[in-house]
Parts: structure tokens; sequence; C-alpha cells
């Protein structure tokens, strides 16, 4: 029995054509419209969102493991078209054509991915990555952020190094929790959503920190696609109050441009919590 409401409550999983494994949870009506939940940093699938607005939006909520977190195999050749082949896979096995993929934080550039390679009806990015290299966004960056960008191009297998020696699923938790602005403290460390969190990146971390070593790197890197190959209708969501050092450093303003049909919301009173805060307008905005 469902006893958190940020838990989903189904698990499944398929057998890839290389024999890895994909895992993915669900909430939601089987026979709701298909929305793609792409996590952030770190996080397995058993954290959703406006789980109990579902049922009445007939919104089917599917969130996939990326590979090596969670119950998902390690794929060593882990990047974003591998995700996208690995997603294609599961929606072909659930005989679905139509759908719609939400992404946050971290998951804003798998979820761009999906969106590139495969077709979308839309994609929401909620307090999501930009893509750092790019000239405009570059330029506003903060330095810590250009430096670890600079190691993932140049030196990634001493960073990579780093990583797994120092990152836990406890210290990545405290990490995002302390240098998030006091709204998104005072909603993250509310006891139903913290223990759900915890458990959702203790899960994550089940197999070691590979997984997530692969999708810092995989971000940092050069992407095989740019934001202005993504023609399906775009929504960004970003609150004015989120302190973030790894979300858009602009709210999205610059990245807002790249695509050729976008509508960007800017909420004064949100963080980059505006997920869960503001799930109900997410969901009704993607217009299924």
């Amino acid at each position: 029995m469902q006893t958190n409401r940020f838990v989903n409550s189904r698990q499944y999983s398929i057998k890839l054509p290389d024999n890895r494994h994909l895992s993915w949870y669900e909430s939601g009506p089987v026979s709701g419209y298909p929305v793609v939940f792409c996590t952030g940093a770190g996080m397995s699938g058993t954290l959703g969102f406006g789980i109990e607005l579902l049922d009445k939006l007939n919104i089917r909520l599917i969130v996939p493991e990326r590979a090596g977190l969670g119950r998902s195999s390690i794929n060593p050749q882990k990047s974003l078209a591998s995700f996208a082949v690995d997603v294609n896979a599961l929606l072909n096995s659930q005989q679905i054509e139509q759908y719609s993929v939400v992404g946050f934080s971290q998951g804003a550039v798998f979820a761009m991915a999906l969106a590139f390679y495969g077709h979308p009806s839309s994609l929401s990015i909620v307090a999501g990555q930009d893509q750092f290299d790019y000239p405009a966004t570059r330029a506003i960056l903060r330095s810590d952020i250009i430096n670890m960008q600079e190691q993932a191009r140049n030196t990634p297998e001493a960073l990579a190094d780093w990583l797994q020696k120092n990152v836990s699923a406890p210290w990545l938790l405290a990490f995002i929790l302390h240098y998030s602005a006091e709204i998104d403290q005072e909603f993250y460390n509310e006891p139903t959503f913290l223990q759900a969190y915890t458990d959702c990146m203790n899960q994550a971390f089940h197999q070691g920190n590979l997984g997530y070593v692969q999708d810092l790197l995989i971000s940092f890197q050069e992407w095989k696609f740019q934001p202005e190959d993504i023609h399906c209708p775009v929504l960004l969501w970003y609150g004015e109050k989120d302190e973030s050092t790894v979300h858009s450093p602009d709210f999205g303003k610059i990245l807002s441009t790249r695509f050729s049909n976008c509508q960007h919301f800017i909420l004064e009173n949100e963080g980059g919590s505006l997920l869960w805060t503001q799930a109900e307008r997410i969901l009704t905005h993607l217009n299924v």
C-alpha cells in the first residue's frame, strides 16, 4: 500500500536487446496519457510528482531509471542517445506512441535528448540544467561550474575518479539541501517529502555511484544535438527564487530563445522545488 504521496506505486522492468535491464516506476491510471518523467541528479524512479492529481488528470506518470541508477543495469557506453534508445524500448514494450516528456534539474538534459531522438507531443523543462557551453549561457555561469565543465571535457577520468571516491547518496542529498534556496529547503525538509527524497537517492545508489557519475559527465560534455533541433512544443518552468548553481543561470531566458515553439514561465514566489509545489499547473499545461 502506498503510504507516501510522493512515492510511485508500481515498479516494472524489461530486458533490453543487449541483455541489460531497464527499470521504471509508475503512478496514475494505466490507461491514462503517458508522461515520461526524467528525474534529477542521483534520483531513482521511486519519487514522483503530482501523484495525487494523476487520476483526476488521467495521466500515467512513467519514471525510467537511467542506466546504473536504481535497478537499471549499468551501461559502460551510456550516452544521451543510448538513454533515448532505452526509453524507446520501454515505450515500444508498452505500445505507447503518443506521450509527453518532463525533465527536472539534470534530467532536463536527458529530456531534451528524448525530444530530439524521439517524437514526444511536448517537452516540459522544470528548473532545468541548460547547455553550459552555449556562449551566451557560459558567459553568465559561476566560475565553479565553468571549472567543473572544463574538467568534464578535458580531464574526465580524473573528475570521474574523484566523484566515485567521494560522492554517496547522503553526500549528494546534503549538498543539494545546503545549496538550495530557503524556500526550497523548507519544502525539501518537510518530513514526508524528505523521507521520500532520501529513499529515492538511496535506491539510486543501490549499485554504487557510477550511474550518477556518468550522468554528470554526460550533462557537462558535448551534446550531439542543439536545442534548436527540437521542434515539438516546449514549456520552460523556473522559480525566480531558485539559487541552484546547476540550473539555468538566467532561469531559462536564453534557452527559451533557442526553441522554435516555446512557452516560458518564471514564477516569482517559487524556487527549484516548483516541480512539486506547482505540479498541477505543470501537468495541466501539457495540452494532452
